[in-house]
Protein backbone atom coordinates (compact mmCIF):
# COMPACT_ATOMS: atom_id res chain seq x y z
CA UNK A 1 0.00 0.00 0.00
CA UNK A 2 1.12 3.15 -1.43
CA UNK A 3 0.57 6.62 0.78
CA UNK A 4 1.27 10.23 0.00
CA UNK A 5 4.01 10.00 2.53
CA UNK A 6 6.05 7.52 0.63
CA UNK A 7 5.71 9.77 -2.43
CA UNK A 8 6.23 12.14 -0.51
CA UNK A 9 9.69 11.11 0.73
CA UNK A 10 10.72 9.49 -2.28
CA UNK A 11 10.33 13.06 -3.96
CA UNK A 12 12.81 14.59 -1.29
CA UNK A 13 15.32 12.11 -1.42
CA UNK A 14 15.58 13.05 -5.28
CA UNK A 15 14.91 16.73 -5.08
CA UNK A 16 14.96 17.81 -1.30
CA UNK A 17 12.79 20.41 -0.65
CA UNK A 18 14.73 21.84 2.38
CA UNK A 19 17.05 23.04 -1.04
CA UNK A 20 13.96 24.96 -2.39
CA UNK A 21 14.85 29.24 -2.85
CA UNK A 22 13.88 31.36 0.36
CA UNK A 23 10.57 32.88 -1.58
CA UNK A 24 9.38 29.07 -2.15
CA UNK A 25 6.50 27.50 -0.99
CA UNK A 26 6.87 23.68 -1.74
CA UNK A 27 5.94 19.89 0.15
CA UNK A 28 2.96 18.83 1.18
CA UNK A 29 0.22 22.04 1.03
CA UNK A 30 -3.07 20.58 0.49
CA UNK A 31 -4.37 17.13 2.19
CA UNK A 32 -3.58 14.21 3.96
CA UNK A 33 0.12 12.57 3.99
CA UNK A 34 -1.46 9.42 5.15
CA UNK A 35 -4.39 8.92 2.29
CA UNK A 36 -3.68 6.05 0.36
CA UNK A 37 -2.69 6.70 -3.24
CA UNK A 38 -3.92 4.45 -6.26
CA UNK A 39 -3.50 7.27 -9.46
CA UNK A 40 -1.61 9.88 -9.29
CA UNK A 41 -1.78 13.62 -11.87
CA UNK A 42 1.60 15.07 -12.88
CA UNK A 43 1.38 18.46 -14.03
CA UNK A 44 3.19 22.16 -14.20
CA UNK A 45 0.17 23.57 -12.40
CA UNK A 46 -3.06 22.82 -10.68
CA UNK A 47 -5.97 24.61 -12.37
CA UNK A 48 -9.37 24.24 -11.69
CA UNK A 49 -9.49 21.56 -14.80
CA UNK A 50 -6.53 19.38 -13.46
CA UNK A 51 -9.04 19.28 -10.43
CA UNK A 52 -11.94 17.98 -12.69
CA UNK A 53 -9.26 16.12 -14.81
CA UNK A 54 -8.12 14.43 -11.06
CA UNK A 55 -11.59 13.74 -10.14
CA UNK A 56 -12.49 12.38 -13.53
CA UNK A 57 -10.16 9.74 -13.85
CA UNK A 58 -9.97 9.17 -9.54
CA UNK A 59 -7.02 10.40 -8.75
CA UNK A 60 -5.86 10.93 -5.13
CA UNK A 61 -2.75 12.90 -5.44
CA UNK A 62 -1.61 15.58 -7.80
CA UNK A 63 1.99 16.51 -8.22
CA UNK A 64 2.73 19.66 -9.49
CA UNK A 65 5.75 21.80 -10.30
CA UNK A 66 4.67 25.40 -9.32
CA UNK A 67 3.33 25.46 -6.07
CA UNK A 68 -0.72 25.45 -5.62
CA UNK A 69 -0.33 28.05 -2.60
CA UNK A 70 2.33 30.51 -3.10
CA UNK A 71 2.04 34.05 -1.33
CA UNK A 72 0.26 33.65 2.01
CA UNK A 73 -3.80 32.81 1.45
CA UNK A 74 -6.53 35.59 3.35
CA UNK A 75 -9.06 33.22 2.04
CA UNK A 76 -10.12 30.26 0.27
CA UNK A 77 -13.75 30.91 -1.60
CA UNK A 78 -15.18 28.04 -3.65
CA UNK A 79 -14.11 28.34 -6.72
CA UNK A 80 -10.58 28.49 -5.66
CA UNK A 81 -8.10 25.37 -6.74
CA UNK A 82 -6.96 24.59 -2.61
CA UNK A 83 -11.00 24.68 -1.92
CA UNK A 84 -11.75 22.24 -4.87
CA UNK A 85 -9.25 19.81 -4.06
CA UNK A 86 -10.34 19.43 -0.37
CA UNK A 87 -13.76 19.47 -1.02
CA UNK A 88 -12.60 16.52 -3.56
CA UNK A 89 -9.96 14.74 -0.78
CA UNK A 90 -7.20 15.26 -3.77
CA UNK A 91 -3.79 15.87 -1.83
CA UNK A 92 -1.22 18.13 -3.77
CA UNK A 93 2.34 17.98 -3.39
CA UNK A 94 4.33 20.72 -4.92
CA UNK A 95 8.27 20.60 -6.04
CA UNK A 96 8.93 23.81 -7.15
CA UNK A 97 12.63 25.56 -7.21
CA UNK A 98 14.26 22.18 -5.48
CA UNK A 99 12.96 20.62 -8.29
CA UNK A 100 14.69 22.98 -10.62
CA UNK A 101 17.97 22.61 -8.83
CA UNK A 102 18.15 18.74 -8.67
CA UNK A 103 20.01 16.47 -10.33
CA UNK A 104 18.56 15.69 -13.53
CA UNK A 105 16.08 18.05 -12.75
CA UNK A 106 14.64 20.82 -14.73
CA UNK A 107 17.42 22.83 -15.37
CA UNK A 108 19.38 19.92 -15.80
CA UNK A 109 16.54 18.41 -17.87
CA UNK A 110 16.53 21.15 -20.23
CA UNK A 111 20.16 21.68 -20.94
CA UNK A 112 20.40 17.99 -21.85
CA UNK A 113 17.02 18.25 -24.28
CA UNK A 114 18.27 21.41 -26.12
CA UNK A 115 21.97 20.00 -26.62
CA UNK A 116 24.19 21.66 -23.89
CA UNK A 117 26.34 19.71 -22.29
CA UNK A 118 27.00 20.50 -18.64
CA UNK A 119 30.52 21.48 -16.94
CA UNK A 120 29.10 23.86 -13.71
CA UNK A 121 25.87 24.03 -11.45
CA UNK A 122 25.14 27.32 -10.00
CA UNK A 123 21.90 26.38 -7.49
CA UNK A 124 22.40 29.54 -5.54
CA UNK A 125 21.22 31.21 -9.05
CA UNK A 126 18.86 28.32 -10.53
CA UNK A 127 21.28 28.16 -13.48
CA UNK A 128 23.63 25.56 -14.87
CA UNK A 129 26.79 26.45 -17.27
CA UNK A 130 27.59 24.07 -20.22
CA UNK A 131 28.87 24.09 -24.08
CA UNK A 132 27.63 22.68 -27.48
CA UNK A 133 29.21 19.99 -29.26
CA UNK A 134 29.60 21.98 -31.73
CA UNK A 135 30.29 25.98 -32.57
CA UNK A 136 26.91 27.25 -33.98
CA UNK A 137 24.85 29.89 -35.44
CA UNK A 138 22.18 31.37 -33.22
CA UNK A 139 19.48 30.91 -35.98
CA UNK A 140 20.63 27.33 -35.76
CA UNK A 141 20.31 27.39 -32.18
CA UNK A 142 16.84 28.54 -32.44
CA UNK A 143 16.12 25.81 -34.93
CA UNK A 144 17.66 23.14 -32.26
CA UNK A 145 15.81 24.35 -29.55
CA UNK A 146 12.37 24.91 -31.50
CA UNK A 147 12.69 20.78 -33.09
CA UNK A 148 14.06 19.04 -29.62
CA UNK A 149 11.81 20.71 -27.33
CA UNK A 150 8.97 20.68 -30.33
CA UNK A 151 7.74 24.37 -29.49
CA UNK A 152 5.56 26.51 -31.81
CA UNK A 153 8.09 29.14 -31.80
CA UNK A 154 10.49 31.20 -29.25
CA UNK A 155 12.27 34.61 -29.22
CA UNK A 156 15.58 34.73 -30.00
CA UNK A 157 18.51 37.60 -30.77
CA UNK A 158 21.37 36.95 -32.92
CA UNK A 159 25.40 36.73 -31.60
CA UNK A 160 28.08 38.84 -33.86
CA UNK A 161 29.54 35.04 -34.22
CA UNK A 162 29.24 31.72 -33.32
CA UNK A 163 27.59 30.08 -29.77
CA UNK A 164 29.49 27.23 -27.96
CA UNK A 165 28.94 28.09 -24.12
CA UNK A 166 25.63 28.77 -22.85
CA UNK A 167 24.07 29.14 -19.50
CA UNK A 168 20.36 27.91 -18.91
CA UNK A 169 18.11 29.06 -16.48
CA UNK A 170 14.45 27.46 -16.67
CA UNK A 171 11.13 30.17 -15.72
CA UNK A 172 11.77 32.88 -15.14
CA UNK A 173 15.64 33.44 -14.89
CA UNK A 174 15.89 36.52 -16.94
CA UNK A 175 18.08 37.93 -14.15
CA UNK A 176 20.92 35.06 -14.62
CA UNK A 177 21.74 37.12 -17.49
CA UNK A 178 23.91 38.64 -15.34
CA UNK A 179 25.92 35.28 -14.53
CA UNK A 180 26.05 34.78 -18.15
CA UNK A 181 28.01 37.55 -18.47
CA UNK A 182 30.69 37.25 -15.48
CA UNK A 183 30.97 33.39 -17.32
CA UNK A 184 31.77 34.96 -20.66
CA UNK A 185 28.78 32.86 -22.23
CA UNK A 186 28.15 33.30 -25.78
CA UNK A 187 24.24 32.41 -25.17
CA UNK A 188 21.46 32.63 -22.54
CA UNK A 189 18.54 30.28 -22.37
CA UNK A 190 15.79 31.07 -20.19
CA UNK A 191 11.79 31.12 -19.78
CA UNK A 192 11.19 34.51 -18.89
CA UNK A 193 13.47 37.62 -19.73
CA UNK A 194 12.84 41.73 -19.13
CA UNK A 195 13.49 43.81 -21.64
CA UNK A 196 16.55 45.87 -19.84
CA UNK A 197 18.15 42.30 -19.73
CA UNK A 198 18.03 41.63 -23.33
CA UNK A 199 19.50 45.13 -23.86
CA UNK A 200 22.08 43.70 -21.58
CA UNK A 201 22.71 40.90 -23.46
CA UNK A 202 22.68 42.75 -26.54
CA UNK A 203 25.18 45.26 -25.12
CA UNK A 204 27.33 42.27 -23.91
CA UNK A 205 27.11 40.30 -27.27
CA UNK A 206 25.42 37.16 -25.73
CA UNK A 207 22.50 35.81 -27.75
CA UNK A 208 19.26 35.31 -26.03
CA UNK A 209 16.72 32.58 -26.54
CA UNK A 210 13.07 33.18 -24.66
CA UNK A 211 11.29 29.97 -24.35
CA UNK A 212 8.03 31.00 -22.64
CA UNK A 213 8.18 29.99 -18.95
CA UNK A 214 5.83 26.42 -20.12
CA UNK A 215 8.12 25.75 -22.53
CA UNK A 216 11.30 25.73 -20.65
CA UNK A 217 9.67 23.56 -17.81
CA UNK A 218 7.30 21.11 -18.74
CA UNK A 219 9.60 18.71 -20.33
CA UNK A 220 10.35 17.90 -16.51
CA UNK A 221 6.81 16.49 -16.01
CA UNK A 222 7.01 13.73 -18.03
CA UNK A 223 10.52 12.13 -16.96
CA UNK A 224 8.82 12.52 -13.50
CA UNK A 225 5.90 10.68 -14.38
CA UNK A 226 8.32 8.01 -15.38
CA UNK A 227 10.90 8.30 -12.63
CA UNK A 228 7.41 8.01 -9.88
CA UNK A 229 6.06 5.05 -12.33
CA UNK A 230 9.30 2.84 -11.79
CA UNK A 231 9.84 3.27 -8.30
CA UNK A 232 5.94 2.40 -7.57
CA UNK A 233 4.67 0.20 -9.59
CA UNK A 234 1.62 -0.61 -7.42
CA UNK A 235 0.32 3.44 -8.58
CA UNK A 236 -0.50 4.65 -11.83
CA UNK A 237 1.27 7.95 -12.89
CA UNK A 238 -0.24 10.02 -15.47
CA UNK A 239 0.80 13.52 -16.75
CA UNK A 240 -2.06 15.69 -17.18
CA UNK A 241 -3.96 15.92 -20.36
CA UNK A 242 -5.77 18.96 -20.56
CA UNK A 243 -2.69 21.49 -18.24
CA UNK A 244 -1.23 24.52 -20.97
CA UNK A 245 -0.56 27.43 -21.01
CA UNK A 246 -3.17 28.63 -23.49
CA UNK A 247 -0.29 30.63 -25.43
CA UNK A 248 -0.65 30.89 -29.27
CA UNK A 249 1.92 31.50 -32.32
CA UNK A 250 0.62 33.48 -35.25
Amino acid sequence: MTTVQKIYEYIDSIAPFETAMSFDNVGLLVGNPQQTVTKVLVTLDVTSKVIDEAVKKGAELIISHHPVIFNPIKNVLSDSVPFLAAKNNITIISAHTNLDVARDGVNDSLAEKIGVQIDECFDEDCAVFGHLESEIESVEFAEQIKTRLECNGLRFTNRDSKIKNVVVSCGAGGDNIFLAKKLNADAFVTGEIKHHEIIFANENNIAVFDLGHYQSENHITEKLTKKLSENFPDVYFEKSEVFTDGIQYI
